[in-house]
């Protein structure tokens, strides 16, 4: 789920549950990290008959070197496992709140980043907030498992408050909030392949640990559990979205809260992708209603192992954010 779509309340929210959203999070590509003598034997360039998606199920290639027999060999790395090839489409989990059912190839690394502007408004007060670099490495461990490390970043946060003042003349009065957002651990695990009419599945599981700014941090642990579903409807069209439970601590008090998404996403062109995307989150804060947000966005494949990615969305109710806005990339190594 990426990173950090929602602001205040609801965006602090959004990125727990998503797991760095986060955002977020439907995604159209992916990315992972190769040695330098196996960098030299693979090529970068995106197939021509090959188009983006968003949580296309791609076939486990794997990467082979030649002996000085002129042979084929396997590449092995942790845990003598056979690397896998890195000249696949990319699976990102970004821009979009929905995660991909894939898991990152053994011994591969994916980095993926972004930037979000969120901008809401309740009466006379006003809030924009600025959130970065929102990073997620993903690591293959073994096959079709992963683990994940995030970090939302440092988060700046504009409040305008507008009263008037004894004489009736409107004043505007301004506070500043910034500081850095609490680490994050977690796993992906993927447990079916699509068949028939069921589709894809994955599990996802994370914990926030309080290691930011107090005046950011949650103070306390919060973990949350997800189930992930993709469906391809056909090669340029696929259906995907998640249910996760989490359990998170605000003023010092936990609650249950779950959230879920649907997303739609297409391949337009051999390289640049779509998508639209619904999610909500269940209650949105402790004593809050539940928030209801729809986005879009695209993603430009620039080659095999790296995206770059828009997205923009809008709140449904009052509970969410009015407007959220954001760019990233995704670089697999």
């Amino acid at each position: 789920m990426h990173r950090g779509y929602n602001a205040s309340a609801t965006r602090t929210t959004a990125r727990r549950m998503c797991s760095i959203s986060a955002i977020a999070t439907a995604s159209l590509t992916t990315m992972c990290p190769v040695s330098a003598s196996a960098q030299m034997s693979i090529d970068n360039s995106t197939p021509a008959n090959e188009k983006v998606s968003p949580h296309y199920t791609q076939e486990d290639s794997r990467f082979t070197q030649t002996n000085t027999d002129g042979k084929p060999r396997n590449t092995t790395g942790w845990f003598n496992l056979t690397q896998a090839s890195i000249d696949d489409n990319l699976v990102t989990d970004r821009p979009d709140f929905t995660e991909s059912t894939e898991a990152i190839p053994v011994n591969r690394f994916q980095l993926e980043m972004g930037y979000t502007f969120t901008y809401d408004r309740e009466g006379d007060r006003r809030t924009r907030d600025h959130t970065a670099p929102e990073l997620l490495l993903r690591m293959g461990v073994v096959e079709n498992f992963e683990l994940r490390f995030g970090w939302t970043g440092y988060s700046m946060t504009e409040t305008l408050s507008t009263q008037r003042n004894s004489e009736r003349r409107r004043v505007t009065s301004e506070e500043w909030n910034q500081g850095a957002n609490d680490f994050e651990l977690g796993f992906k695990l993927k447990i079916a392949e699509q068949s028939g009419l069921r589709p894809a599945l994955a599990i996802l599981g994370a914990a926030t640990f309080p290691t930011g700014s107090a005046n950011i941090s949650a103070g306390d642990v919060e973990p949350l559990l997800g189930l992930l579903w993709a469906y391809d409807l056909s090669d340029d069209i696929a259906l995907a979205g998640q249910f996760i439970v989490g359990t998170p601590v605000e003023d010092g008090r936990r609650f249950v809260q779950s959230a879920a998404s649907l997303s739609l996403g297409a391949s337009l062109t051999e390289r640049l992708g779509t998508y639209v995307e619904y999610f909500g989150t269940y209650p949105n804060t402790l004593d809050g209603d539940s928030a209801h947000s729809i986005n879009g966005g695209f993603t430009y494949l620039v080659n095999n192992n790296l995206q770059i990615d828009i997205r923009a969305g809008f709140g449904l109710n009052d509970a969410a954010d009015d407007f959220f806005t954001g760019a990233g990339l995704a670089w697999r190594f």
